[in-house]
This record gives structure tokens, C-alpha cells and sequence, in this order.
């Protein structure tokens, strides 16, 4: 099981490193050692222990930890954690949604998490190719966000290209006019897009109906 550590300076507490180590790494003569290697991650100020196991899932950290080209095989401990700082835009809190996600068994059930910290979760499995993790995570996004301005705001940001016909055809299935706000959530471009359905009387289709108009080339 994952589990974050206190945050700490660019120091770690007297005494804690070696405890962690003893435990994490403990080697015992006569004795077989069980102990889940764990990956250690640095996100800003904040550790972060993962089991090695669920770690090397991901084809980004195992190009790190295993190509003489690609990385250094001995990061990932206390000493030398793996580290993402401020300009990469991971924070802690990402973080503990990842964790939260990647703890899951096939017999729990899924954490309860908004649609944001399921779009954190989702970015940083994308992000880090745990491409198993990634689908699973999706599916429960998915159906978490049900809004379609939010659906195409999540799209822009996660990449999630297939979302955004589907939404503005919502949308324009719509029979009440757009808000100020709601012009402005959509941008210019789908902004357009949307009133030239209104303005060629198309109201009250079905949503294939829009998504077919919507995918047809600019005139």
C-alpha cells in the first residue's frame, strides 16, 4: 500500500530515513525477506512511498529505473527520491488521489472522489503510462461528470478528444438560449459552432443528429 510521508524540508527528520530504510530494505541473516521494495517520490515538499511492484506498471518510470539511457536505477530511495517540483504543476494533492486509486483491489470499492481529483488521478496515470490504472480510472470519470460544459473543460485538459462532439451536441439540443457565461466556458471557435446549428432552425433533434453536423467539415 502506498503511503505519504509527513512533509519535510529539503532535509528528512533525524533518525527517520534510517528507520525507513531498516524497514523498507531490512536484510536479516537466516531470515527470507518479504518486504515490498518501495519507490520513494519527492513531490514538492512532500514523500511519497510506492511498492516497487505497482510502480514498474508504469512504462515512463520503468524506462527510468531500467535503461542504462534513459535513467538512473538507483533513484527512488530516501536519499535520491524520484522528485517533481513546482514547474512540473504535480502537487501533493494529486498525488494522494493517484495513491488513492492505485490502491484499489479488484474487491474494494472505488474511492469516493470528486471529478477533479478523479481528473488528477486520471492525468498522472496517463501522464505516467499506467495504462491499466488509466482505463479504470476513466471509466468512473466518465460517469462523474455528466455536465457538458464541464465534460469539455475536462476534455481540453486531460486530452479527451472524444468528448467534445458528444457535449456541444447537448448543448445544442438545448432549447433555452446560452448564458454570458456559458459563451465564454465554450471559447469562440465552439461558440460558432454551436450557433450555426441554431441558426439553420435545427432544434430538437436527437444528439446523433448533432454529432453527425457537428463532424462535418467548415464550409
Amino acid at each position: 500500500m502506498s503511503q505519504a510521508l509527513p512533509p519535510q524540508s529539503a532535509e528528512l527528520a533525524p533518525g527517520k530515513g534510517t528507520i525507513i530504510d531498516e524497514v523498507l530494505e531490512a536484510k536479516i541473516p537466516g531470515t527470507t525477506n518479504r518486504i515490498e521494495p518501495m519507490i520513494v517520490f519527492k513531490i514538492q515538499d512532500t514523500l511519497f512511498g510506492l511498492p516497487r511492484s505497482q510502480v514498474m506498471q508504469s512504462g515512463f518510470f520503468r524506462g527510468m529505473l531500467e535503461s542504462p539511457h534513459l535513467g538512473d536505477s538507483k533513484e527512488g530511495n530516501l536519499e535520491k527520491p524520484i522528485t517533481f517540483d513546482e514547474r512540473t504543476g504535480i502537487t501533493p494533492e494529486d498525488m494522494e488521489y493517484f495513491c488513492k486509486v492505485l490502491d484499489i483491489r479488484a474487491f474494494q470499492q472505488p474511492p469516493k472522489l470528486t471529478p477533479a481529483q478523479w481528473a488528477s488521478a486520471y492525468r498522472l496515470a496517463k501522464m505516467w503510462e499506467f495504462e491499466q490504472l488509466r482505463d479504470y480510472i476513466f471509466k468512473f470519470l466518465d460517469k462523474s461528470v455528466k455536465d457538458p460544459f464541464e465534460r469539455i473543460e475536462f476534455a481540453d485538459m486531460l486530452g479527451v478528444e472524444a468528448w467534445i462532439i458528444p457535449s456541444l451536441a447537448q448543448i445544442c439540443q438545448r432549447t433555452n438560449p446560452l448564458t454570458v457565461g456559458e459563451a465564454a466556458r465554450l471559447g469562440y471557435a465552439r461558440l460558432v459552432k454551436v450557433c450555426k446549428q441554431r441558426e439553420k432552425g435545427r432544434s430538437g433533434y436527437e444528439i446523433s443528429d448533432y454529432e453527425t453536423w457537428l463532424g462535418e467539415p467548415e464550409e
